[in-house]
This record gives C-alpha cells, structure tokens and sequence, in this order.
C-alpha cells in the first residue's frame, strides 16, 4: 500500500504544472467534501444543542482521517487516469451496424414503455396534485400565468389539443420518457459504448421506484428529465466527436432550442445551461465560437418566449415576491420557534406569531418549512416584510442560536448532498389524486393491481437498492469521483470538468431554495449521472459517426 501510494505521489509530480497544481487543489476540496461534509457534519448535527467534548472527539477524528482519505483519492486519480471505456466492436457493415443500434434503441424504447404502461394502466389517468389541477384550469380557461412556467403549461396546452383530456398528457410525457430512453441508448451504441454500460443504463432508466411515480404527474420536473435526457444525448454526440457534431447548423438549432426548453421549463434550469455554456466558451476550444452564440441566442430566444409571445396567449404575470426563495432562512426561523423561542428576537417572534395560530404550529416538521407554508398565511406575512428587515431578523437568529441554525439548514438541504437518508424524502412521491371539477379519478375496480405496483415500489424503497436510485448525494458523489479520476488524463482536465460542474451549480443553487425535502427537483440527476459518468471515462474527439 505504501509503494503504491508512493507511486502515486511520483505520478503526481509527473503531472505538468497547471495540471499538477489544479489536481492537488480537486484532491483537497473533494477531501474536504467528503470527511467534513459527508462524514463529520451528519454525526455533528445529531448532538445540537452541542456537546463540547462530542464535538472535540468528532473533530479529531475527521482531521485524522483527511490525510488517509487524500492519499486514497490521489491513488484513485493515479490509478484511473490510465483507464478508459473499452469500446464494443462495430459490425462488418454499415447496415448490419444500423441495425444493431436500432436493436438498442428498441430495448431502450418498448423496456421502458412496457413498465409505464403497466404503471399507468394501474393509476389511469395519472397523479395530480393541487399545481397540477392549476395548470389544467388555466388550459381549459385559457388563462395563463407566469407562478408556474407558462412555458411547461403549453406544452401541456399542446397534448390537449389532440385529446383533452389530463391522461392523455399523462401517457404523452411516458411515451416521450420512453422514446428519449431509446434514443439515448442508440446513441451510445452508436458511439460503441461496451454493452454492460447500455445495460446499466437501461436499469436507471427504467427501474428507478422514483421515476414512475415522478412521471404520472405532469410536472415541470418531469418535463425537466425528458429535456435533460435529450440534452445529454447531445452531449454524448459532441464530446465523442469533438465538437464537429456541433458545427452543423441543424444540430446547433436543435441544441440552442433544448437549451431554451431547459431553462424556461423550470425558473432555476439556467442554473445550468448558463454554467454549462461559460464553461464551453472558455475550456472547449473547438466550439467556443458555437457555444458563444447559444448562450446570446438562447438568452434572446427566452426573452422573446417570455415577453413576445406569453404576452399572445395573454399571460399574466403575479407580482413576483421574495416569497419562493427564503425557503431556508424561514426553515431557520421556524425551528428556532420550536425548539428554543427564548432565542429569537422581539421583532422575530412578532414576525412568526403573524403566521398562525398556535394550533397550526404543531403541524410543524422539524426542518420542513412545507409543512407549516401550505397551510398559514406564511407568503402574505412574508410579502408585508420588507427584505432588508427580514434578512437582519434571521441574522439576528442565527447569532443567537448558531448551532440550531445550522441544524436547520443541514436538515432542509441534506436531501440534495447527504448520502445517508431518511424515508421522509419520498413523502411528496405519493400517488395521489385531488378532488378536481373534471371527474378525473381512478379506476375502482383497478385497485388491487395498484396495491400490489404500491407493496413493490415500497419494497424497492426500503431496499439497499434504494441507495442506488433515491440518494441524490450518492449520484452527485459518484459524478464528482468520475471527475476528479480523469482530469489529469490527456485531452480531459476542464472539459470534464464543464460536463460536471453544471450538474453541480444546478443541484447546490436550487439546494439554496428548497422549503423542504424535495427530490423532484433533483430527479433528473438520478437519470443521467450514468450516461455522463460513462462519457467522462470514454475517448473523446473520434471523429463524426456516419451510422
């Protein structure tokens, strides 16, 4: 072991400078990342209020093992920056090739599609909560507005203009889901990704309990993982050829208008394709002149969706508060009410004693401000607040119980980066449906099948495999690893970088907004951390593909 990490060390200083330099400074952040964030945070918070000899023992114990872990993921880069995906072997002929893609693109497509269908079948016409009812009024009154993405509500529209009816648009988002699913798998193929990485595809594809349960609602979330799938498709097309896929004006068109989609089909996807496309510009030499021109035509292109033409569906536009992004200053707020009110200012507690009875606040869940939100007039009192005296009540807060805040904020943000979990992250995953005025319902006598898809799905959720396909910190981990393992490998460094950091900025920065235990948000990661962890280890620039 000793040898081996004395071999690494000599790999390391091999390295050139820059790469050297920016390496050691990824091993110490990922280091960082792991023993103090993933480690010595979760078993600190179970101690608050603090322990002071808890909290010395704990400390020690991560400092330790920083040194160990660095030098276990030097060895890991040392080790894995000679690795790369073997590529399977191609047919004899071009259409014997073709078909063999096609083979793949049918398994991706009828594996996926069968399951929904089963799915579907069993919860007809689909799963609606109350944001899905709004969307449907606005549709049939055609009376638009901007609280939800007016972009998603016309997608929506769109399917209705075929079949009105809300399971019809329920069966277009499977059958789209399933379409793109064989589409990727096609273009892995076609790239000759071994076969053990299309199957392992497949299985996130398709055998993830979240998905399903996901994609019976028409949610932006859900429209967000079909427009991520497409877009890593592209990605795939264009790392593998080094960008010349991209410097075909059609293939542009249809990139810059996914990146569109992406960023309007949810308010936070620029959190994305705005990091994604800075990146390109600055370390992907080859299409930074493309890249360059998607970011100032998909910022052009949204600004004439959002002006020119909701102003032509006649969309109104709800005065937009301060009130969707204090999710985790008011998680603060609200434990400290809880657990110790003798530290919350005067003008905090008047604050809080104007969001309801005390009734209501025994509803409240430690940590889940959705909890006490939906039912309190919380957004009116919010609004009357004027942000610059909300912002000193909660620094206020913070100073008086530093230790309970941050316990706060680790409860609401943990679902994003932790990968340890609790069963409370699938709550909002629930099948359901709400009384609504179209007489929409499921079938009754259907029940005993949806019994026995709900006994597995719970079954798959209490499951080690659960860790898997539900923990958006263990996706986000394996990303970060994948990353860190090829950057000193040639031709890869930033560029691998501008595949993962995105991901990250998208998953932190909406983290930040979160009034909850969310995973909806998040579950386009689950779908695509595969694909992209593949394309890290792959060969790049390979030239265009004819098949």
């Amino acid at each position: 072991m000793f040898s081996q990490n004395r071999a690494a060390g000599e790999w390391l200083k091999g390295q050139s400078r820059g790469t050297r330099v920016m390496l050691r400074i990824l091993l110490a952040v990922v280091t960082a990342y792991v023993v103090l964030g993933l480690w010595l945070i979760p078993q600190m918070m179970r101690a608050v209020p603090m322990d002071t000899k808890y909290w010395k023992v704990k400390i020690l114990a991560a400092l330790l093992m920083l040194i160990p872990v660095y030098l276990g993921l030097r060895w890991g880069a040392c080790r894995f920056s000679g690795r790369a995906l073997p590529e399977s072997q191609g047919a004899e002929t071009p259409g014997t090739e073709k078909k063999r893609c096609l083979l793949w693109f049918g398994i991706g497509f009828l594996l996926v599609f069968a399951w929904m269908m089963v799915y579907f079948y069993a919860y007809f016409p689909g799963s609606f909560d109350w944001d899905n009812l709004d969307q449907w009024w606005q549709i049939q009154n055609h009376q638009y507005d901007t609280w939800h993405p007016v972009f998603h509500t016309l997608i929506i529209a769109l399917f209705s203009k075929i079949v009105n009816h809300y399971g019809f648009a329920v069966f277009m988002q499977l059958f789209l889901y399933s379409v793109l699913c064989g589409y990727l798998l096609y273009t892995m193929a076609k790239w000759r990704f071994p076969v053990w990485s299309l199957v392992l595809t497949e299985i996130f594809l398709v055998a993830n309990p979240q998905t399903h349960r996901i994609l019976l609602f028409m949610w932006k979330d859900s429209a967000l993982t079909l427009f991520m799938i497409l877009f890593t498709v592209y990605l795939i097309q264009i790392f593998k050829s080094g960008g010349q896929w991209l410097k075909k004006k059609r293939n542009l068109t249809v990139f810059i208008l996914v990146l569109i989609s992406i960023s309007l089909v949810r308010h936070n996807g620029i959190l994305y394709t705005i990091p994604l496309l800075i990146l390109a510009v600055l370390f992907f030499k080859e299409i930074r002149k493309e890249c360059a021109l998607s970011l100032v035509l998909m910022l052009a292109g949204m600004w004439l969706i959002e002006h020119p033409v909701y102003d032509l569906v006649g969309a109104s536009r709800p005065e937009q508060t301060y009130v969707e992004t204090v999710g985790v200053p008011m998680t603060i707020l609200c434990n400290i009410h809880e657990m110790a009110p003798e530290s919350l200012s005067p003008e905090a507690a008047d604050f809080l004693a104007q969001i309801g009875p005390e009734k209501r606040w025994k509803i409240y869940e430690t940590g889940n401000y959705n909890s006490l939100k939906f039912v309190t007039n919380a957004n009116a009192v919010i609004s009357d607040t004027d942000p610059g005296e909300f912002l000193k009540l909660t620094a206020d807060t913070v100073r008086n119980a530093p230790g309970m805040s941050l316990q706060a904020l680790y409860q609401v943000t943990r679902m994003v980066w932790d990968v340890r979990g609790t069963k409370e992250w699938h709550t909002d995953l629930e099948y359901q449906i709400r009384e609504n005025d179209w007489n929409f319902g499921y079938v009754e006598s259907r029940e005993g099948l949806r019994e026995a898809l709900n006994d597995f799905d719970e079954w798959m959720l209490n499951s080690p495999l659960d860790y898997l396909f539900s923990y958006n910190g263990t996706h986000l981990l394996v990303l970060i690893l994948c990353t860190l393992f090829v950057f000193a490998k040639k031709g890869k460094g930033w560029k691998a970088m501008t595949l993962a950091l995105p991901v990250l900025a998208y998953s932190y920065g909406t983290m930040l907004l979160l009034c909850g235990p969310t995973y909806r948000f998040f579950h386009f990661d689950s779908v695509i951390f595969i694909p992209l962890c593949l394309l890290l280890f792959s060969s790049w620039g390979e030239g265009e593909k004819t098949v």
